[in-house]
């Protein structure tokens, strides 16, 4: 018992030499570092919320491309909205407002995201992903390729074929034809119906049922998407299937050329469309499996992390290994190793983000909170409350005495016997301590997260129709404004 006291009062010690109370610093000049290290203290909110002053609605995704421009899905406006860092409105993206279908439909964005080739691919609650390329609009699109001859290069056999036909395709993406002849034309129509959003991939598509083994026009649904920063040709997207088998499950979609294009610029360049790479991972319960999948995010290394509502794990990330014919994904966090895959720590995840130094962040919907994790898997902080630290005293107990006392036990059959007791004497002392209080509520139910190179964590929080920004107190710098 002794022991456990010394042991407790020297645990004060450390925690109270370790306490410092924060002080905004007078020279806000130095730039921001993404890592964590031993100096930092807490998430800060930064002013200006963004709110229904800057347009929004009820942004329930958000996704910062590689440029620093912070993208919005606001399903209630039909509409991707695109904001600089300093929450201005860029020009040059009117085509992601009322975003509409193929039959001049509204459709509502739930998630998107935007690659190296400036490709913004969104996803509506369908089997559909559409995509908007930013590029082809800043530049212009002069021609598009509407047929050609394709040569092939062991035989020599010449083929003709309609671009808008199956051929093309499969003439276009097989490595033993090449297009040796093509003929181009300006149809506005054409280039038109290229620079509006348009469907990408679509699991109805003949050729992608047919690949897809587990595909259900009744139930696929997808629910999240994530684009790779580097040059990979392919996307990912998780498929919340709801059919008999409970398929519910990750998606690879890889591109395909589809047509060539001459810019305004005079480049000539590839438009790709998307078809069924894999069932990356499936349904499951363990650690690395899927069930009833929410949000998906990649890093730079290839590895993705979802969300999801089933059983057992909310959070997951699965690594490939590419040793073989094709990649196989596995867990790369343990229960009972990793506090990431503690389920005691979630409330209705929503979405998960990953940084440059692959440190995750979670919406902690159900908790009003954004939980943050290092790399390794270790928790690190919470963004989205505010802490307070409340000075008290407690008292500790110790034992400074004991004294022997004779006395007679009766026993349940009335025999009675003859016995000695330890009596301890304890003794108190008044410690002073703080002890830490959580205050929630400046989040009301965050829906998705995002960070960008400075560390500057985005939060959408539809429920009050706002982004909320947060910045760790030692990555201050002088474009950033504190909350009053």
């Amino acid at each position: 018992m002794l022991s456990r006291v010394i042991y407790f009062l020297l645990w004060v010690m450390l925690f109270q030499a370790c306490m410092e109370r924060f002080i905004i610093p007078n020279d806000l000049n130095t730039g921001p570092e993404p890592d964590f290290g031993a100096g930092d203290t807490t998430y800060l909110l930064l002013n200006p919320v963004w709110n229904e002053s800057y347009g929004l609605q009820s942004p329930v995704e958000i996704s910062v491309a590689q440029d620093g421009r912070i993208f919005v899905a606001d399903p209630g406006l039909h509409s991707i909205l695109v904001f600089d860092q300093d929450g201005d409105r860029p020009g040059g993206f009117d085509g992601l407002l009322n975003l509409t279908g193929e039959t001049a439909e509204p459709l509502a964005p739930i998630d998107m995201d935007i690659d190296n080739k400036m490709n913004v691919f969104f996803i509506v609650g369908t089997q559909q992903i559409y995509r908007w390329n930013q590029y082809w609009n800043t530049v212009g699109i002069s021609k598009t390729s509407i047929s050609g001859s394709f040569t092939h290069l062991q035989t020599g056999v010449i083929q003709d074929a309609d671009a808008s036909t199956n051929i093309w395709l499969e003439l276009l993406n097989d490595t033993e034809w090449e297009l040796s002849d093509v003929i181009m034309s300006d149809n506005q129509t054409i280039i038109d119906s290229l620079l509006e959003p348009h469907i990408f991939y679509d699991g109805r598509h003949e050729k992608n049922h047919y690949l897809d083994p587990f595909y259900d026009p009744d139930s696929s649904r997808f629910t999240g998407l994530t684009a790779p920063a580097g040059e990979e040709n392919m996307i990912f997207t998780t498929d919340d299937y709801g059919g008999d088998q409970n398929q519910h499950r990750v998606v690879q979609i890889n591109f395909q050329r589809s047509l060539l294009l001459e810019l305004e610029t005079g480049d000539m360049v590839w438009a790709f469309t998307g078809i069924f790479g894999a069932t990356v991972k499936g349904y499951g319960t363990g650690a690395g499996s899927v069930n009833q999948p929410l949000s998906l995010d990649v890093d730079y290394q290839g590895n993705l992390y979802y969300t999801q509502a089933g059983d057992y794990f909310p959070v997951h990330m699965i690594v490939p290994n590419l040793s073989g014919d094709f990649a196989v994904y596995t867990s790369g966090f343990q229960p009972g190793l990793h506090d990431i895959m503690i389920a005691e720590w979630y409330v209705s995840p929503q979405d998960v983000a990953v940084d440059m130094n692959r440190n995750v962040y979670v919406a902690n919907s159900g908790d009003q909170e954004i939980l943050v994790f290092e790399s390794n898997g270790r928790f690190f902080k919470k963004a989205g409350i505010e802490e307070f630290l409340i000075d008290t005293t407690v008292n500790i107990w110790s034992v400074v005495d004991t004294t022997s006392v004779d006395t007679i036990l009766t026993l349940p059959d009335s025999s009675q016997i003859d016995t000695t007791f330890q009596l301890l004497v304890y003794d108190s002392v008044a410690v002073d301590t703080f002890v830490a209080v959580e205050v929630k509520g400046l989040l009301a139910s965050p829906s998705a997260v995002s960070v960008d190179n400075r560390g500057i964590i985005y939060v959408c929080d539809p429920d009050q129709s706002s982004i909320f920004r947060f910045s760790l107190s030692n990555t201050l710098d002088d474009d950033i404004q504190l909350d009053d």
